[in-house]
């Protein structure tokens, strides 16, 4: 895989998700110029593709993202089945964490009383 498939991908990730170009900087801590050069395949600092590896690995699955079969010109569950998943089961833990304080509060009350 070369350098421009490699930022055509990331761009589809990227709008995939709703994010712009500024964002994704602002969370790697590289500028937005950097990432555009990233997107259009051209030479970048390996620490600045990292970074956006980085960023990317809790919405994508990274081993998708260098597939050859991948085409990037249709839109693939690959990419949002990861992420998905995380969204479901952070949403499912607030839930657990919520109700567990709740009933500790409850324990707080029930032994003030006896």
């Amino acid at each position: 895989m070369d350098a421009k498939q490699l930022g055509e991908r990331l761009r589809m990730i990227r709008k995939h998700f709703g994010i712009n170009q500024q964002q994704v900087a602002r969370a790697t801590n590289l500028t937005q110029p950097t990432i555009s050069r990233m997107e259009k395949g051209e030479e970048v600092y390996a620490s600045a593709l990292l970074a956006v590896l980085a960023f990317y690995r809790d919405k994508v699955n990274i081993d998708h993202l260098f597939d050859p079969e991948l085409n990037t010109n249709t839109h693939s569950l690959l990419y949002c089945s990861r992420y998905e998943i995380h969204q479901k089961y952070d949403s499912q833990l607030a839930d657990i964490a919520h109700n567990l304080d709740k009933s500790l509060e409850q324990i707080k009350i029930l032994r003030t009383q006896i």
